[in-house]
């Protein structure tokens, strides 16, 4: 039987006028994530978190990766709370391969680069290792090109800067995606309801906010944001 693990990596920030993704008059702290994926033959870290959380990610990966496990990155977004611990990871741990969409130059690397590209609206599955699937799924929801990734021996879906308002209004996670007020939404609506219907996701897990977990509260999260997109959007 296939085992596969999915570990939460990272700490708190404050949240203040330096977080650009922070909504107006939203205080106190949040969580923010990298993910680590353990498969029977390696692993693979979705996104390396902030460097203010260096020190604790390294810690973390030091107690969660046996000793000689392969190890690869994936990337998420190649925006700067996503990639900057690269370096210091492949350093201290070495990494096979990066993955990645999109354009934008990452931190310097010596591993091999598997650049991917997804339709937005559309996904496709990978596999790092063996037995270890992947599937990545360009949402309509983004600014960059993006990736959410889901495992579905946990039922994880790990949606990047998506579904980041945790206990906060829902319309708060949606502070940094400012167009959607001058676009017709109602596809990106869509396709939320779409990506949770289609799979047996029990938790969802985002790059920064806290997870939902349990596929009622799954389903109701996604419906939430869904109508909240077809709310303030143009449709």
């Amino acid at each position: 039987m296939t085992t596969t693990s999915v570990h939460r990596l990272g700490g708190e920030i404050r949240l203040d006028e330096r977080i650009s993704w922070r909504a107006p008059g939203a205080e106190g702290t949040q969580q923010v994530s990298c993910y680590l994926i353990v498969g029977a033959a390696g692993a693979v870290l979705v996104d390396t978190g902030i460097r203010l959380h260096e020190n604790v990610i390294l810690e973390r990966l030091g107690s969660l990766l046996p000793a000689g496990t392969p190890l690869s990155v994936l990337l998420t977004r190649t925006e700067m709370e996503s990639c900057l611990n690269l370096p210091i990871i492949e350093e201290r741990f070495g990494v096979e391969a990066v993955w990645y969409t999109g354009g934008i130059t990452v931190p310097r690397s010596t591993a091999e680069v598997r650049r991917v590209s997804v339709e937005p609206g559309t996904s496709l599955w990978i596999e790092p290792y063996p037995t270890l699937r992947l599937e990545l799924i360009s949402p309509m929801l983004r600014l960059l090109p993006t990736l959410w990734v889901h495992e579905p021996h946990s039922g994880a879906l790990l949606t990047s800067d998506g579904f980041t308002h945790g206990d906060r209004p829902v319309e708060s996670g949606l502070h940094k995606f400012q167009w959607f007020r001058r676009a017709e939404t109602s596809a990106i609506a869509a396709h939320v309801r779409q990506v949770v219907a289609e799979r047996s996701i029990r938790f969802i897990a985002p790059g920064y906010g806290e997870p939902f977990t349990g596929e009622d509260r799954v389903r109701a999260e996604a419906e939430a944001l869904a109508v909240t997109l077809e709310r303030i959007g143009l449709s």
